[in-house]
């Protein structure tokens, strides 16, 4: 069971942490570098924070892909793809980053504020991971509920 986050911008709106995730991840992990979750808060923060840095793959691909982060030639955060991991690499003026898990976190490790990037990277998850469904509370809650999702559950 997820508490509902009622302070800051998400005050009166009834949404717990993994919809706060899906919806703005941007804000999400700034809120989780300078501590704003307090209390029982916290450590559900940490425990989402933690599986949405690391998850496994689709079942189906696990064995066989990886996912392939874009950058756009000036550095920003483009998408994700998942891709046969014997792909041979990409040439031209974009940069890629190949990983073995999702990390929702890796727009940030490129810049700090990157909404439209985070925006990417939850798009590719639901495309990916939610077969294109609307993220509903019962969606994302029950995903992030189960460790088989998670690298480090």
């Amino acid at each position: 069971m997820w508490t509902e986050v009622n302070f800051g911008k998400w005050a009166g709106k009834g949404k717990t942490l993994p919809q706060i995730l899906v919806a703005d991840p941007d804000w999400f992990f700034w809120a989780i570098d300078q501590k704003v979750f307090k209390g029982a808060l916290a450590g559900e923060a940490a425990t989402l924070a933690r599986r949405a840095s690391a998850i496994k793959l689709p079942s189906g691909l696990a064995a066989t892909h990886c996912v392939q982060h874009w950058m756009t030639p000036d550095g920003k955060y483009s998408h994700f793809e998942l891709i046969d991991k014997d792909q041979g690499a990409h040439f031209g003026s974009s940069s890629e980053v190949r990983q073995a898990t999702l990390n929702l976190k890796y727009p940030r490790t490129i810049a700090q504020y990157d909404k439209l990037g985070c925006r990417h990277m939850i798009n590719g998850l639901k495309s990916y991971w939610f077969d294109g469904k609307a993220f509903t509370k019962s969606r994302v809650e029950t995903f992030f509920d189960d460790h088989s999702n998670f690298v480090n559950p």
